[in-house]
């Protein structure tokens, strides 16, 4: 099983534990996640939050392992494409609800933005059509 398939595995279990309106959800989801953290299936950090309240906040596996690093809650992951379906998501429900508009200039959004990027909307950063370069390029 590898990551993209455990990831959706974890969200859909968790997500199955709030429905049921479980007491011990906490712990429920932490036995779940520890499971594929001890098989060795999953290193990440899970956050689990009902009603606005954190339910379950915990690193599982290493972040690092060559040194021997254990994730925490605070870990910082470089993501990459695993969050661009989650974005697109939200942008098309505030589009939705009226909240933006693909159209829109980024600039309405980053009023200190680079004058460079005068004409640039939501729309070409959604579709990776206009050329700014990814930070991930950067060696620093």
């Amino acid at each position: 099983m590898t990551f993209r398939t455990v990831v959706p595995l974890l969200v859909a279990s968790a997500a199955t534990l709030m429905a049921q309106g479980s007491p011990d959800l906490a712990a429920k989801a932490d036995a779940h996640v520890n499971s594929y953290a001890k098989a060795g299936r999953f290193h990440g950090s899970v956050l689990l939050a009902k009603d606005g309240k954190i339910v379950l906040s915990r690193g599982y596996g290493l972040a690092n392992i060559e040194l021997d690093v254990a994730n925490k809650p605070e870990t910082k992951f470089r993501l990459g494409s695993i969050t661009k379906q989650f974005t697109s998501a939200a942008i098309l429900q505030l589009q939705e609800q009226g909240k933006l508009n693909v159209q829109d200039e980024i600039s309405k959004y980053i009023p200190d933005s680079p004058e460079a990027w005068k004409g640039i909307t939501i729309h070409h950063l959604h579709s990776h059509i206009i050329g700014i370069p990814g930070y991930t390029n950067d060696p620093e």
